[in-house]
């Protein structure tokens, strides 16, 4: 497609020059043609051909240069042609007027294709390295998913369309080289996980917001699969973003069980402890499991003190106590992510604002077996409570 463009641009302009001789030559031939003609025949139609090959020219100020001139000539042969023999005055000014009104259409149609034509191009021109950059992805995305044995896909934001690895096919349940659904993978995950990955999936198409989610998913067969799906924004190189890339792995079968989360959690413990950010997981019915040390150093309340359960309660600001536990409790009951902000005191007294999320993790029958969230500081300018 792009190599094509490429040569009717090329094309267009070798025979500009060829199309601007063409076209003062016609307009010197029709008029020289207007003014030994009597008035009667309306020789003024013809200057319609002065603008026909002025157009293509693609070049739109000499377009209006030919069509102005074709109006002034026109209006000039009233001037110095001859009156036709039998033919009323008002006839022949009719028809002049006419010829004049034809001129000024053609013109303003021609200047607007053009002005059309140019906009496409400059779209086009726009959009030829985003898309050269999303071949890109997508040829590295199929040699990754052959090498890691990892479901790889891409979505397109300007197409709205999904390029997938073939190894997505068998985890979903298509055949080998079956063109994949309109909405890619995301009609397989079962309520009420398809509405997080969707939401999560629009978040990052939006705004740009990675996410990893592992989630239970039905393939075509009914067969039920745990599944760990990503997406993350791709940009081109102006910084802007033009698609998603993600993975689709298949957890089903591997020495991970159901308790594979807490496992998890506790082998990273120790990692998890150095970070700056507070970092918590909750049982499935809300209960808090456990803290990083982050909640702890900025707190000033030993892990030991806030293990106890709803101690943790006691750092919010009271005016925030009851809309938190009200949310939290909604999300434990209906299963949606957890996205709240609210202050947490801070080891010297003052309460601090912080965006706290947690998301569920599920099973492959999509039961919750899992809460894992985290507590970031804000600044109060970023606060929309």
């Amino acid at each position: 497609m792009t190599s094509v463009n490429q040569s009717e641009q090329g094309s267009t302009r070798r025979n500009a020059p060829k199309y601007r001789r063409f076209s003062v030559l016609a307009l010197a031939v029709v008029f020289a043609a207007d003014i030994v003609t009597p008035l009667g025949v309306a020789h003024g139609i013809l200057y319609l051909l002065v603008i026909a090959l002025a157009n293509q020219t693609r070049d739109r100020d000499w377009v209006l240069r030919m069509g102005l001139w074709s109006l002034l000539l026109c209006s000039a042969g009233l001037l110095l042609a001859d009156l036709p023999d039998g033919f009323p005055l008002v006839a022949v000014l009719v028809n002049r007027l006419l010829s004049l009104i034809a001129i000024s259409v053609t013109l303003t149609i021609s200047l607007r294709w053009l002005a059309t034509r140019h906009a496409l191009d400059d779209t086009r021109r726009h959009f030829e390295p985003s898309a050269h950059r999303l071949q890109q992805a997508q040829s590295t995305l199929d040699m990754l998913s052959h090498q890691t044995g990892i479901g790889y896909w891409c979505y397109d934001k300007a197409r709205r369309t999904f390029h997938r690895s073939d190894l997505i096919n068998p985890i979903v349940g298509l055949s080998p080289g079956e063109p994949p659904p309109a909405d890619g993978a995301l009609g397989f995950f079962p309520e009420p996980g398809r509405s997080q990955v969707v939401a999560a999936f629009e978040e990052c198409v939006q705004n740009g917001k990675p996410y990893v989610q592992q989630l239970p998913l039905v393939t075509r067969s009914g067969q039920k699969r745990l599944v760990q799906t990503s997406g993350r924004p791709l940009f081109d190189t102006q910084g802007v973003q033009i698609g998603v890339v993600g993975t689709l792995e298949d957890l089903t079968g591997t020495t991970q069980s159901n308790n594979r989360f807490a496992e998890s959690a506790r082998a990273l413990q120790s990692q998890l402890d150095a970070l700056p950010v507070t970092v918590w997981s909750a049982l499935p019915d809300g209960s808090i499991d456990y803290f990083n040390q982050a909640l702890s150093d900025f707190s000033g309340v030993p892990r030991e003190t806030l293990s106890t359960p709803g101690e943790w309660l006691t750092l919010l600001h009271p005016d925030d106590q009851e809309r938190c536990v009200q949310t939290w409790t909604q999300c434990i009951q209906n299963g949606k992510p957890y996205d709240i902000q609210f202050r947490i005191r801070r080891y010297d007294g003052q309460y601090r604002w912080h965006q706290v999320q947690a998301t569920p993790a599920r099973d492959i029958n999509g039961n919750i077996i899992k809460w894992y969230g985290s507590a970031v500081e804000i600044p109060e300018s970023a606060v929309k409570v």
